[in-house]
């Protein structure tokens, strides 16, 4: 794969890590999670990056690092070999990063993009407390009497003189100590014995063990008596709690003593204070077999803690996940309300009075065409007096027609009471500034209720032109069926007329000679034409029982499901920190499983054992 391939993967991921660190620095309880993504964030870019673009390995870098007053600076200055760290009593006093390089020309400084992320190199003398994204770049003096070219303990190395270690809320000081210690090969821990067991750095430690960092202890600041207690104590607390590396053994952590130095000491650390130096630098040198197998144990430690912290990076985005479901299940109860009362207040009032007209048609159809309509309206002129009894006493009995609302009414109103439960229940879980339920409440005036006013009615209207269009053929179909099927229609009516032949007919004969009773005639043949309309009204009740169901359907999949899922998404779109979210959700896991399998090729790579070349065949022994 070419390199810019490669940058633009790094780059894409150490940006979503980036994200996602300054999401948690937004959310007050989730500080803590800020330093883990900034790590991450920075081993992908300082360590996995270059190595994949093929950085050489050399330089190495270690970096010191403690808690405020453990003596950081001090220890650089044992590491450098001379006074070149800014050794205050104030704690807090480094506010930004500094590299010491060691004595001698041609050292090559790393220029890979995006190294140090945001922190920019000063290009000019500045004290070691300036608090601004910047790292400093020194490098360690020749020593008065020594030649440039005398070999340093760490010529290979960079020496870092970090930030204290004071809150994982602080950004500064965090994303400085982060792109540093992520860098690094190996990291000294300085902790005096005033404080070795505060939270916060102890907490520090554990992340750098997790990250796959060689760690040398320097304990600092005790009595030379007490060194050995001190030791044994410290590695029992502290050491004896630490978490297991990215390959599941457990580490072991070197732990130097450097008791209270005194002024001479401090002042020559090659000289007074040397059998302080030797004892650290041992640890040091152990820790660093070569420089391509130091650099690739960072680099696979590095990408081994990305792959087994993945869930747990993305663990930070649980609240807004969270709430995010809320809204959704919030929505959905709506979407369930809304087509309930479309269902009471609309459909099971709703007659389709269309559906008589059809009705009466089919009814029509029964009667005999042409020639055969002389008959049917002398059974029509004897139906009369059944006709007008029954349309007296159903008008009696009847009750009057209920005005039912209209259905764009009922429609309207039921999304009115959906929207207004959704910002009520916005207001009610209104949280943190960073809430999704804050920023729903705050934009649901001027953006999402329009919005989604808008939608609807552009939806409604295709609805109504739809259901017009369904109710219009469902009634033609009711009718087409019989009137499109001769068989059919011609059996019906000829059963229809034989009917009333055989009600004549045997009124006539029983009663025979005609008296009064020939009166049964009219009610017979009204008998038949009742039947007749109980027929085709349960074929109409079928069908309008039909209508009712597919209305109820098509209200379902045009209207309340497209803005329930418009709804749902809607916090997650038009450019929100949710949407992007959603994304960085999206990539992460892959880009990580990505940079593993690439980091492990490279690796077997580099560090296959290289062929020894072909014997040189011997010459022929002159003839």
């Amino acid at each position: 794969m070419q390199p810019t391939e490669h940058r633009s993967a790094v780059g894409q991921l150490a940006d979503d890590l980036r994200w996602l660190e300054d999401h948690c620095r937004r959310q007050p309880d989730l500080a803590a999670e800020a330093g883990t993504l900034r790590l991450a964030s920075a081993l992908t870019r300082n360590v996995i990056g270059p190595f994949l673009e093929g950085q050489p390995s050399r330089p190495l870098h270690i970096c010191v690092v403690g808690g405020a007053g453990a003596g950081k600076s001090t220890v650089v200055n044992l590491l450098a070999g001379d006074i070149v760290a800014e050794a205050n009593p104030q704690a807090g006093f480094t506010r930004h990063p500094t590299a010491f390089l060691p004595p001698g020309p041609g050292f090559q400084w790393p220029s890979y993009i995006g190294f140090m992320g945001p922190l920019n190199r000063l290009t000019s003398d500045k004290p070691a407390n300036v608090d601004e994204n910047v790292y400093a770049v020194k490098r360690i003096p020749v020593p008065s009497g020594a030649n440039e070219k005398s070999a340093h303990p760490l010529g290979e190395f960079v020496i870092w003189d970090c930030p204290d270690m004071t809150t994982w809320a602080s950004e500064g000081y965090v994303a400085r100590l982060m792109e540093v210690a992520a860098l690094s090969d190996v990291i000294v821990y300085v902790a005096s014995d005033e404080r070795y067991n505060d939270a916060v750095p102890t907490e520090f430690l554990h992340l750098l063990v997790k990250a796959g960092k060689a760690v040398v202890v320097a304990l600092t600041k005790m009595r030379p008596q007490d060194a050995d207690s001190f030791i044994a104590h410290f590695k029992q607390e502290i050491l004896g709690r630490l978490p297991k590396l990215p390959n599941g053994e457990t580490p072991a952590v070197p732990v130097v003593a450097i008791p209270h130095l005194s002024v001479s000491e401090r002042a020559d650390p090659t000289g007074a204070g040397s059998k302080y130096r030797i004892q650290l630098l041992n640890q040091i040198l152990v820790q660093c077999e070569s420089d391509d197998l130091t650099r690739a144990r960072t680099v696979t430690n590095a990408a081994k803690y990305l792959s087994t912290a993945g869930d747990g990076l993305l663990d930070v985005a649980r609240k807004d996940l969270a709430e995010l479901d809320e809204w959704k299940a919030a929505v959905n109860a709506g979407r369930a309300v809304f087509e309930d009362r479309y269902r009471h207040e609309y459909l099971s009032g709703e007659q389709f009075r269309r559906f008589d007209r059809f009705r009466e048609r089919l009814t029509d159809l029964l009667e005999l065409p042409g020639a055969g309509r002389v008959v049917g309206g002398i059974f029509w002129a004897l139906r009369s007096p059944y006709r007008w009894t029954r349309d007296y006493v159903f008008g009696l009995v009847a009750r009057p027609d209920v005005l039912n609302l209209s259905e764009q009414t009922v429609l309207n109103g039921a999304l009115t009471g959906w929207l207004d439960t959704l910002q009520a229940e916005a207001l009610r879980k209104d949280g943190t500034q960073q809430s999704l339920w804050r920023q729903i409440a705050v934009r649901f005036d001027a953006e999402l209720s329009p919005q989604a006013r808008d939608r609807f009615a552009n939806d409604l209207r295709a609805f109504e032109l739809k259901q017009s269009e369904d109710l219009e053929q469902a009634g033609k179909a009711l009718v087409d069926g019989v009137e499109k099927n001769p068989a059919l229609l011609y059996t019906l009516r000829g059963g229809k007329f034989v009917l009333d032949l055989v009600i004549i007919g045997n009124v006539v004969y029983f009663t025979w000679p005609p008296g009064w009773l020939l009166l049964l005639i009219p009610f017979g043949v009204s008998a038949s034409h009742q039947f007749a309309e109980l027929t085709t009204r349960a074929v109409a009740e079928g069908a309008r029982h039909r209508v009712r169901s597919h209305r109820e359907s098509l209200v379902t999949g045009s209207l309340s499901v497209p803005l329930a899922a418009w709804l749902a998404e809607w916090p997650i779109t038009g450019g929100t920190s949710f949407e992007k979210l959603q994304q960085v959700l999206r990539r992460v896991p892959d880009a990580i499983r990505t940079m593993e399998v690439r980091v492990k090729a490279k690796v077997a790579e580099m560090t296959k054992p290289k062929e020894a070349p072909p014997p040189i065949p011997a010459p022929e022994a002159p003839t």
